[in-house]
């Protein structure tokens, strides 16, 4: 599956589903100078690599938004193939002891401009794991394993914590337009992308108002601190 959207403020953002747990990879760049970021560059280099090719831009950045293997374990192939720095939150850094070249240690509110139009501001949003970061471009976030359509990112692996991902989701709804189209991590939804406002009517985890009712709808089955399954083999 891929979504490939042109803006007018002259960014794209390119969506493609890769990997046995369904995730989404992005490539989000400059239109006028075609260079982009990647983000979460997972499971398969040479897939990666080759939608970049197809849509003829350069990455120069490489985006993390949390140190779980199914979305880095491609970025070192993809930091061979360009040299680009790569960003992760300093808290993520510290928590998974992640380690590459070229590796960008960041705070929130941190911001990163690509080519002549894209600015991205990274929000720290634990909850998934203590350095979660969701990355703000114009009218968009990209929200990796922090919020899915009509879902959220799992609180019982290590690190993960139930209560901080009720106040990180009620900080967004807070902070962010209505109109704001959330870019999740994994396809598991009934469509690709969402808006901020048709979430906040259809996914149980902005609804909830209360801690408590989260906490227990969200861990409900689950037992806190388990470990993440093993890296599956897999190939495209």
């Amino acid at each position: 599956m891929t979504n490939n959207q042109m803006t007018e403020s002259g960014i794209f953002v390119h969506q493609f589903e890769l990997g046995p747990w369904d995730n989404f990879i992005y490539l989000i760049g400059d239109r006028a100078t075609r260079t982009c970021a990647v983000v979460d560059p997972a499971w398969d280099a040479p897939t990666i690599l080759a939608e970049a090719e197809k849509l003829d831009v350069k990455i120069t950045h490489i985006l993390c938004t949390h140190s779980h293997f199914d979305h880095v374990n491609r970025v070192n192939d993809i930091l061979e193939a360009t040299d680009a720095p790569v960003h992760m939150m300093g808290e993520e850094i510290d928590f998974s002891g992640f380690k590459c070249e070229n590796l960008v240690r960041h705070s929130p509110g941190d911001s990163l401009a690509i080519g002549q139009h894209l600015e991205i501001t990274m929000m720290h949003t634990p909850g998934h794991t203590p350095g979660c970061t969701s990355y703000r471009i114009p009218d968009a976030l990209v929200t990796g394993d922090t919020l899915f359509v009509n879902g959220c990112g799992r609180c019982d692996f290590v690190g993960g914590n139930p209560e901080t991902m009720f106040y990180t989701l009620q900080d967004l709804v807070r902070k962010l337009p209505p109109e704001t189209t959330m870019y999740p991590g994994h396809n598991y939804g009934d469509k690709p992308t969402a808006t901020l406002d048709m979430q906040l009517q259809t996914n149980p985890y902005l609804i909830l108002p209360k801690v408590e009712d989260f906490v227990s709808h969200r861990m409900q089955g689950k037992t806190p601190n388990t470990p993440l399954p093993p890296e599956p083999k897999w190939h495209p």
